[in-house]
Order: structure tokens, then sequence, then C-alpha cells
């Protein structure tokens, strides 16, 4: 984020999170406006490039937009440098992200988005306004429990285009999706409707009608005859045929008669609405099936109990650690009440199946979590959470009781301290504390006031995520307006709610995700988590917090097991199958794995530790992904 910009809009109502685009005219930046927290998109609109004569000429026709399709703009805001359109904000990002992601959308969601910017174009062109660059890049995304909203944007910068052709500066757009009378300098609102059939046959099959150089773009689109691909449902192609005719007059009246022969189409087909969400087919499908591995392992080692939870960390200035020529890590896991602990070298996982050289700490009731670090180890049970300091392996130190809340409650750690926050639905208020390790006494200690907190969310909605060394978030469902009190519960949740706190009990503001999440994991990125998708069980959520931004992909698998790594991200089913990750969301590979994985730790970069168990018995595997042939620098 250029720091020129960040003084000059420090007197202003917003303060800017990140850059989250570049366009022909300037940047796009996320902000937030400081008194009402809403998230806003700022547009900067450089002098060079738009003169202030011609902005505020179109500026009064893209303020007389105003559609639930349409990204309008709110106010115009101009520091000593420059201009800014103070924009909606769409946290999915542009259609054109989606489409050259990893998977393909469903024709439902295809079509609903189709409709979505049909709907735009009809308020548009009953205002005289005809766009002339419809494209993906254009078309911006709000999330949805079930999909997506689309919304067009950079109305007024189009209009504007088009006066720059009649002034004879040459013919701007983008010529993959313009129709034959846009190469000539003349538009209609018809002109906008080819550009849609475009983007529909692209979303139907993945790729344009025509492909080329600009000049090969312009002869297709003014001579070439549309040839529909069998991958097309019959039932679309009349639909496609009329929206992309070479003659204006021959393509659909308006957006409105293409809309309704949209929907006619869909309520034949069974698809309903299309202006409403479809949830009957997985929303997204990867394109192509990730490479498949064979399941090869290193060790194998029977468990005498099942393993719920599992993690390995390095182990750090110690008094054993020391004693030792070579580097030492951590192994915790649990058995019930029982935490068990052994120390690895840390640059292989030899060893690591031999169980019996373990030491084992019983607590009062079953691990609901663990969590390691360079002192010890938190485990939280359902009445506390204890810190078990690991590192005198031949003292057998008891654990100490770090907090017993008299209700329920969900815990986070990070290094030596760790945030606890209540959940009962009874409680007028939930209380987040933080409590840190005294080096002085051995002892965690409250390290601020207990923060009350009024969560709208059930009790299993409810996580708590530290970001970083510094900073947690808190996450709780948001319920719909039409659901009602008595039937809360967590199928009910149509947001997520997430608030950001510092160690120092400091609020730092909060995000609406408008989809209710599952699991939620923070990554190696700074500020960004990764979360199940509550209505869509075969997509993930990658959340960018600064800026917002919200990524949908689609797996293979419905995953039961997150896991983060500095590589990427590790995803297991209950069927054994294990789905790898790219940082990006890309899928690397498929592993056939063992059936009932109950707990994986990623270790030394390529390593994993695998447990299962069936019921009666169980094994703890040690896999070397760079043993596997998986396309993936470690």
């Amino acid at each position: 984020m250029p720091s020129q910009l960040g003084s000059e809009l420090k007197q202003s109502k917003y303060r800017l999170l990140g850059l989250v685009g570049q366009g022909q005219f300037g940047r796009v930046f996320c902000a937030v406006h400081r008194q009402t927290g809403r998230l806003l998109a700022l547009k900067n609109l450089e002098h060079q490039r738009f003169p202030t004569h011609k902005f505020l000429r179109e500026l009064r026709f893209l303020l007389s937009l105003q559609h639930e399709n349409i990204v309008t703009c709110q106010a115009l805001e101009h520091t000593r440098t420059g201009r800014y359109l103070v924009m909606d904000y769409c946290e999915g990002g542009t259609l054109r992200n989606l489409m050259s992601g990893d998977s393909f959308l469903n024709l439902p969601q295809s079509l609903k988005l189709v409709a979505d910017i049909l709907a735009g174009l009809d308020h548009a062109h009953s205002r005289n306004i005809v766009h002339c660059d419809i494209k993906p890049e254009n078309i911006l995304l709000n999330l949805q429990p079930s999909g997506w909203t689309a919304r067009i944007s950079d109305f007024g910068i189009a209009r504007l285009n088009q006066e720059l052709v009649e002034r004879g500066t040459g013919n701007t757009g983008s010529p993959a999706y313009m129709a034959p009378e846009r190469f000539y300098g003349q538009y209609s609102p018809a002109s906008d409707l080819y550009s849609v059939g475009i983007l529909l046959f692209e979303l139907i099959t993945g790729h344009r009608p025509f492909s080329g150089t600009p000049a090969e773009l312009m002869s297709a689109h003014l001579n070439h005859p549309l040839k529909l691909p069998d991958s097309i449902p019959p039932a679309w192609q009349p639909i496609l045929i009329t929206s992309l005719q070479k003659l204006s007059a021959r393509r659909f009246r308006s957006a409105a008669e293409m809309l309704s022969a949209l929907q006619i189409v869909a309520v034949e087909q069974g698809f309903g609405s299309l202006l409403e969400s479809q949830a009957n087919v997985p929303l997204l499908q990867p394109k192509r099936p990730a490479p498949v591995c064979e399941f090869r392992y290193q060790q194998c080692e029977p468990l005498p109990h099942a393993i719920a939870h599992l993690t390995l960390a390095p182990q750090v200035n110690t008094p054993l650690q020391r004693s030792h020529s070579i580097p030492l890590a951590n192994l915790c896991w649990t058995t019930g009440t029982q935490v068990a602990h052994q120390l690895l070298p840390a640059d292989t996982l030899t060893g690591a199946g031999n169980l019996r050289q373990t030491w084992h700490t019983v607590l009062p009731s079953p691990v609901q979590n663990l969590w390691l670090c360079s002192q010890g180890c938190f485990a939280v049970t359902f009445e506390a959470v204890y810190f078990l300091p690991l590192f005198n392996q031949a003292a057998h130190p008891a654990p100490q009781l770090v907090t017993r809340p008299d209700q329920d409650f969900v815990v986070t750690a990070k290094g030596n301290w760790l945030a606890t926050l209540t959940i009962s639905a009874s409680a007028e208020f939930n209380l987040l504390e933080f409590w840190h390790f005294s080096e002085v006494n051995s002892r965690f200690k409250l390290s601020t006031q207990p923060i009350k907190l009024a969560l709208e969310g059930h009790p299993s909605s409810i996580k708590l995520i530290a970001l970083d060394s510094r900073h947690v978030a808190v996450a709780s469902g948001l319920l719909s307006r039409s659901a009602l009190p008595s039937t809360k519960s967590e199928q009910n949740y149509s947001a997520t709610l997430i608030e950001g706190f510092t160690r120092r009990g400091d609020r730092l503001g909060s995000l609406v995700l408008p989809v209710p999440i599952g699991q939620v994991i923070p990554t190696a990125v700074p500020y960004q988590l990764l979360a199940t998708d509550s209505q869509n069980p075969q997509s993930i959520l990658l959340i960018d917090l600064k800026p917002f931004r919200i990524a949908r992909l689609g797996i293979e698998i419905v995953p039961e097991l997150l896991l983060a790594t500095r590589w990427g991200y590790i995803l297991a089913d209950n069927e054994g199958q294990i789905v790898l990750l790219d940082r990006e969301g890309q899928q690397i590979s498929r592993i056939d794995g063992p059936d009932h994985i109950t707990a994986i730790a990623p270790f030394n970069q390529s390593n994993l530790l695998i447990a299962t168990w069936d019921g009666e018995r169980g094994n703890l595997y040690t896999v070397d992904l760079m043993q596997l042939d998986i396309d993936l620098l470690f």
C-alpha cells in the first residue's frame, strides 16, 4: 500500500486495508469507514488518464445506478493528488478469478450469475446507459451461502470509453467479448447482450467461441459462423444462437427478454428460479482430477489406543535439548485422558513409531485439544486447561492447572500464551481472557481484564483462532433474518462474524463473512484462514482478513481434517483420501491413504505422521512426501 496515499487519507473517513486491484484508470483499495466499520472499495482515478471534466460529466450517470447487481458509487473522496470513487465492496473478487481457477462452476450457478448480470443490465439500459465492456474482469462477486451474487462494475468508465471512440481515439473494450458493431464505434443495448452471450458460452464450455489476436477476433466476430460444441446442452443452444447474432436487430430486444428466456428454460430443466442459488449439485467441481499417488510409508507402528490429537514441534532452549548433540523435536498425542510425549531427532522421524519410549500424563477427563510450545504443552479438557512442562522428562512434573472456567469454553494458544472464551448460551456475556507464561515463577497468569462479548451464535458455531503472536480472532455464527429464535442451530446461520483482538485486550474491529463456516484454522500466510464451507461440503474457503477477500475452492473430497503447512494445505476425509493443495489452493495430488484417519501432523517440511483407528486397532504411519510422486517444491 503506497505510504503517500495512506498518509493522505489519515484525516478522511476511511482507513485503507490493502490494495485489491489494478485497473486501466487506477488502483482499487479495500477500505473501512472509520465510524460505521463498513467495508468499501476506494477506486483511484488518475488525472492523466481520467480528465476532470469528463469524469464529472459521467459521474452523474454512475450515481444514478442503484441496483443489487451493480457495484454502486456511494461517494467521492478528494485528496491532494487524486480522486477516489467510494464504491460497494465485493469480497469474492472478479468472475475472471473464479473462471480461471482450478474448478468449474456447476450449470445452475453459472446460469444464476448470467441472470444477475442481465438483471443489472436491464436496470442500466432503462436509464439509457450502455456498458460497452461486459467481460469477466468487470463482473465482481459477493459470496452467499450457496454461491455468489454477480455485480457489474465500471459502468461510468465504460460509458466514457464510448465517447472517446466517437472522438476518433480508437476502439476501446475487450475484443474477445465485443459485438461486431462495436469494432466500428457503434453500440446499443444489444451490444451488451452479445457480450453476455460470449460470457455464457465460456461459462458452459470453459472457452470462448472465438480466439486469436485482436485482428483475428475482429474478423471472427464479423464473419465467422457460430459453432456450438456438443458439450452445450440442447436446451440452452437457442439462447446462445439468438444472443450471438451478427446483426444486432436479430438478437434479444432487451436484457429483460433474454433473462425471461433463461428463466423459462431453467424451469423446464428443473432448475427453478435463476435468481436464487441452487444447491442440489456440488457448487464447484475440479476441472481435472488431481494426480493420484500410491500410499507408501517409511514406518508403521501398531497403536494400543486411538490417537485423537497429534502434534509435532521443535524442542528449543531446554536443558534436555542442550544435553544432546543433535536437535530434538517434541511429539505429543492424546489417547482419551492421557497425554503422551516423546522426543525425536529433529532431522528425521527415526524412532517416531517406538511408542513405548514415552512419557504419559493422565488428566481428570478426556483431552479435547492440544498445543505444543517451547516450554511444554497445553492440554484442553471439557472442564479445564492444563500446562504440561515437558522439557524435563526425567522429573515427570505434574500438570499445572491454568484455568477452570465455570462455563463451556473454547481455547487457542500461540507460543507461551493462550486465550479462553466462554461460550455458554444462557449467559448474558461471553468472557474473553488472555493468559501468559511467567518466567519468574514458571506459572501462567491472567494478563488482562476479561473482555465482555455478546455473541449471537450458538455455542457450536463459536471459534477462537490465534492469528499470530499478538492477535486473536473470535468467529461466531449470525442467524438469517428468517430464522426463528426457537430454531437456533448451526444450520440456520447465513453468515459468520469475525472480531479481532490484541493480546492486551484491545478490540481491532470486525468483519462479516457472508457464509457460515465449519472448521477454521490459521495458515502460514499472515491474517489468512482456511475454513470448511458449511453449506457446500466439497468446497473450502481461503479467507484473507487484511485486505478482506474470500476465495471458494472446489475439492474432490469432503474434508474432515484441515492442516496448514509452509508449502500449502493438507485435507483428509473419513475414507483415507488425502488431498494436497499449494498455497494458492490448487490441487497438487491426492493420496489413497489408510482408512479411518484420526490425526495427521506435518513435520520437517515434507514429512507426515498419520494415525488411524478402526474402533479396535490402529497404526501410526511415518510418510515422506518427497518419496511420493508429487509435483511440489518443499
